[in-house]
């Protein structure tokens, strides 16, 4: 019973992860491209790396530690993927958008594998410092939260994330 929801939980911080990655795809659903803005740019370049999640709340449950450990993203400008080794089993993948000039800064999402491939997850994003960030998901095809929280009963995801390394060659 427990594996089960580990496998849940770690499916649903996949295509949170997803959602907050590929959030920054080269046109904004919400109209308008930010793909050419250079502050989009610096978000791009900022948000492309090998990252691990440090902490997370789906739906207002802890996300367990050794979950988070085994959860690992790798952004590579406007698309993203998880490595085999982040133990989800598949290998989510997926184009990102980002919007960094509204407040709080918005991320779009289009997986390509995985339960929800094809749909749009909206979410907001904060690069903390170079080295972290946060990302609240809305549920797929659902409305972007509007702050970063994740209360119960609100299908949302929050996560914080450290960058452990540069994009890996395939």
């Amino acid at each position: 019973m427990q594996r089960g929801r580990v496998i849940k939980a770690t499916s649903m911080l996949t295509i949170a992860a997803v959602a907050v990655i590929s959030a920054g795809c080269a046109n904004n659903p919400m109209g308008g491209t930010t793909a050419e803005s250079a502050a989009a740019q610096r978000d791009y370049e900022l948000l492309t790396g090998t990252w691990q999640l440090t902490r997370g709340v789906d739906n207002g449950k802890p996300v367990p530690p050794s979950v988070a450990r085994n959860t690992i993203l790798i952004t590579d400008h406007n698309t993203f993927r998880f490595p085999k080794a982040s133990g989800i089993g598949t290998h989510p993948a997926g184009n990102f958008t980002v919007n960094p000039n509204m407040g709080p800064k918005q991320v779009d999402t289009i997986a390509e594998g995985g339960p929800k491939a094809g749909q749009l997850t909206r979410g907001i994003y904060e690069i903390l410092d170079p080295t972290h960030k946060r990302a609240c998901w809305g549920p797929a095809g659902g409305p972007r939260p509007t702050e970063f929280k994740s209360p119960p009963g609100s299908g949302r995801i929050l996560q914080y994330w450290k960058k452990i390394g540069p994009v890996p060659s395939r």
